[in-house]
């Protein structure tokens, strides 16, 4: 059998030396521009056309929502200070270092789009009130700024109108509702570009030049998203609609053709079609994996892409349009050996059929199995995609299989299986987790009784949600700034969070009950197994009270429980070395109660 790391610091160590690179970005002058950790926490660099790279920013957080311009070399970014997500927005010309163009630290600033003739910006700010962020513009020659329209709730700037006069708001009140609307930058009129009835979404949109109308990605009427193209106030007419989502629409410069990304059951295919007929021009060849983001070359020659595998950390692609090829352009360092993933289902409790990908250690089972640790996603609309874990590979390496599923409530099948967890079927998703383990109970080579569980956010209230109301099937349980009470949460949350989240998990008053009943801080009593919470104390989103309490009801009642903090991160751990600390301790805690190893940490091993 194969011996597995023992030495958890050198493997979570060797696994992160292998830098991620994501957010291509062409620029005007053929310049590509993306993001890559490498130093530490995700920084931008640049590829010219020779193929020189060079790191053009250098801060201790990371670096978001790269934007580049088609005039120049230029560029827009964000950065928050701590993980505080309190963004300010920086311009990086084309040689130099980068000018802040906000800089107000009580403010959220979330980007937008650059003007057709580049002198300009759309963003969102909430300077006039934190619960609301409104729609602004800036003028980059004379750093004047003005808001251009009040908007209640959260929203987004995708695009501007192709003569300049008027920017594209998007209003998304709810996980699965989004209407687009033109707003004059002048005047602030509002023209309803998408107007319905009922919950569709409308993502994406893309002008046609005379702006008569536009592309766009919407569900209208279906079960998942396609690219459609419509006029204002009318009715989207559909160019590509296959019965997988598409979540990536990027339009060539000449507007001729369409590059987009269906997920195919958390697979993602780059797919190249003719912008007025939708048909497949070319479909590159790729690996399996995940897709964050496009860019077309200036000439529409090629397009980039960032792609990641389980056993890759995402790199920079380009596919060539005239014949489909595909070759990584920019991988930081060599993958290490990773484990593959394998796409497989298990039958829940109303006979729906639950996605879940497996991967198992290298080598020869033991005799009594592997055990396992079973990954929950966040969201809850979201899905978990095959793509680079090195904390899950960690796991691997130590000798545990990992089982990520996409119980009911994920993304990416369908709007049916979307809403299924919603409000009072809440706790059916935790029942889809439980099917899950279950299911893994039966499979050859794993071993029944060492199964934990582990997940972050809303995935950490899976996790506490899953030991109270299931708590014998657990052996451990890891946890990243879950909910542990809806109350306190919502209480606490960023005020600009809480209409978005009551719309997905319930009003904070007219549901108060149900909320109380699904709050895990109310049966902590069940817990009976380990638990590793870790928090960033900066976090906005689930703030530090979350954890704090349930780690104090469990210390109160003698369960082991080991609680992990950091000061300068937010919600997620963005920082290189933070990553180093909280993966190590995640490995040593689930070696110990999984596998009976003590390590450093000092936890007392599994009897």
């Amino acid at each position: 059998m194969t011996s597995h790391c023992t030495d958890h610091a050198a493997l979570v160590a060797r696994l992160l030396a292998a830098p991620v690179a994501t957010m291509p970005r062409f620029t005007g002058d053929g310049t590509l521009l993306f993001l890559c950790d490498a130093p530490g926490s995700a920084q931008v660099f640049a590829r010219t056309a020779d193929g020189t790279v060079v790191q053009r920013t250098a801060h201790r957080d990371a670096v978001t929502n790269l934007a580049g311009a088609r005039q120049g070399g230029w560029a827009i970014f964000a950065r928050d200070q701590g993980g505080d997500e309190r963004h300010q927005l920086h311009l990086l010309a084309a040689e130099g270092s980068p000018r802040a163009l906000t800089d107000d630290p009580r403010t959220i600033h979330g980007w937008g789009a650059i003007s057709p003739d580049g002198g300009r910006i759309a963003y969102t700010a909430n300077s006039r009130d934190p619960a609301h962020t409104d729609a602004w513009v800036m003028d980059l020659a004379t750093g004047t700024a003005s808001c251009v329209l009040e908007v209640e709730g959260p929203h987004e700037l995708p695009c501007w109108h192709p003569d300049g006069r008027a920017i594209v708001v998007m209003t998304a009140p709810r996980s699965y509702e989004s209407t687009l609307y033109l707003v004059e930058v002048e005047t602030g009129e509002v023209t309803a570009l998408t107007p319905h009835e009922g919950d569709w979404r409308h993502l994406s949109p893309h002008w046609r030049r005379d702006g008569g109308s536009f592309w766009l990605l919407t569900d209208r009427e279906r079960e998942f998203l396609g690219v459609a193209t419509m006029e204002p106030g009318g009715r989207p007419r559909f160019l590509y609609a296959p019965e997988w989502d598409v979540e990536k629409l990027e339009v060539s410069p000449d507007q001729r053709r369409l590059a987009v990304v269906v997920n195919e059951g958390g697979f993602c295919r780059l797919r190249v079609l003719d912008a007025e007929t939708g048909e497949i021009v070319v479909s590159p060849d790729h690996p399996d994996g995940a897709i964050t983001a496009l860019s077309w070359s200036p000439d529409g020659a090629s397009v980039a892409f960032d792609l990641a595998t389980p056993t890759m950390p995402s790199a920079i692609w380009l596919a060539r349009v005239a014949d489909g090829t595909a070759r990584c352009l920019y991988r930081a360092a060599e993958p290490p050996t990773a484990r593959p993933y394998e796409l497989r289902e298990a039958p829940s409790f109303d006979g729906r059929r639950v996605p879940f990908f497996l991967a198992v250690p290298e080598g020869k089972a033991p005799a009594s199995g592997w055990p396992v640790l079973v990954w929950v996603h966040g969201g809850p609309a979201n899905q978990a995609l095959p793509n680079w874990r090195p904390d899950l590979q960690a796991v691997l390496a130590t000798g545990i299989a990992v089982a990520i599923p996409n119980v009911r409530g994920s993304s990416g099948y369908g709007r049916t299986y979307a809403a299924l967890d919603d409000r009072e079927k809440r706790l059916d998703s935790v029942a889809d987790l439980t099917a899950v383990r279950q299911h893994l109970a039966t499979l050859p080579g794993l071993d029944p009784d060492r199964v934990a569980v582990m997940g972050q956010s809303y995935g950490g209230w899976m996790v506490l949600a899953a030991m109270t109301e299931y708590p014998h099937l657990w052996a451990a349980g890891v946890e990243f700034y879950g909910i542990a009470r809806w109350k306190t949460f919502f209480e606490r949350t960023g005020p600009w969070r809480v209409g978005h989240r009551a719309a997905e998990y319930g009003d904070p008053v007219a549901d108060a009950e149900l909320l109380e009943r699904l709050s895990p801080i109310h049966k902590v009593d069940r817990i009976a197994a380990p638990l590793l919470v870790a928090q960033g104390m900066t976090d906005p989103r689930v703030p530090p009270f979350e954890s704090e309490q349930i780690v104090a009801a469990l210390r109160a009642r003698g369960v082991p429980v080991r609680y992990v903090t950091f000061p300068d991160e937010g919600h997620g751990f963005t920082k290189r070395d933070n990553r180093q600390r909280v993966y190590t301790e995640v490995v040593e805690f689930l070696a110990a109660y999984l596998l009976g190893r003590s390590g450093p940490s000092g936890l007392k091993p599994r009897p």
